[in-house]
């Protein structure tokens, strides 16, 4: 079961989560680990996955890398996306799925005949920065949303600052 475009919309009115990440990791391959930045391109990406726009987002400067990240498609954001037919483009997901229900799911981060983020809940694919190479034990799909951060400065006398972020799991697959 996944979370849909109009699910996404939904939660995000109870919600207001401000950020997704996305974490897939397969034994034989890389792990492509990114969430959307905190800044209006990350914004733009948000509003695209949670239906509240079907404007595709640039891709580049919309992300930030996790540590773990070692992928080749967070590499070349610049290449990213299908728009009117033209591969390259920069941008999140494609054209043809703009206002689909899956677009969270189906390519939302690919270059096309490359590498690809392909959770095959709607297909037999399970891509995670290659293209139909298969899936082993221990491979993982994950979408997550944050709910922001929020500050506790502690008390005066220590001085301590503590930053938590509210994680919430929209979905995940492991094999």
């Amino acid at each position: 079961m996944v979370v849909t475009k109009s699910a996404m919309n939904e939660l995000r009115t109870h919600l207001a989560f401000t950020q997704l990440r996305f974490h897939c990791s397969k034994q034989q391959g890389h792990t492509f680990h990114v969430t959307t930045a905190a800044n209006s391109s990350g914004e733009a990406v948000v509003q695209y996955f949670s239906g509240q726009t079907d404007v595709m987002p640039a891709s580049c400067d919309s992300f930030m890398r996790m540590e773990n990240d070692n992928s080749r498609l967070a590499q070349v954001c610049d290449q990213w996306g299908v728009q009117n037919g033209v591969y390259k483009v920069g941008k999140w997901s494609a054209d043809v799925f703009a206002n689909n229900e899956q677009k969270l799911y189906n390519r939302a981060a690919f270059v096309a005949a490359s590498y690809h983020w392909i959770l095959g809940v709607y297909n037999s694919r399970w891509d995670c920065d290659d293209t139909e190479v298969g899936v082993s034990s221990g491979d993982f799909w994950k979408v997550l949303c944050s709910l922001g951060i929020i500050l506790d400065f502690g008390d005066c006398e220590s001085r301590t600052l503590v930053i938590c972020t509210s994680i919430v799991f929209l979905c995940m697959f492991t094999f």
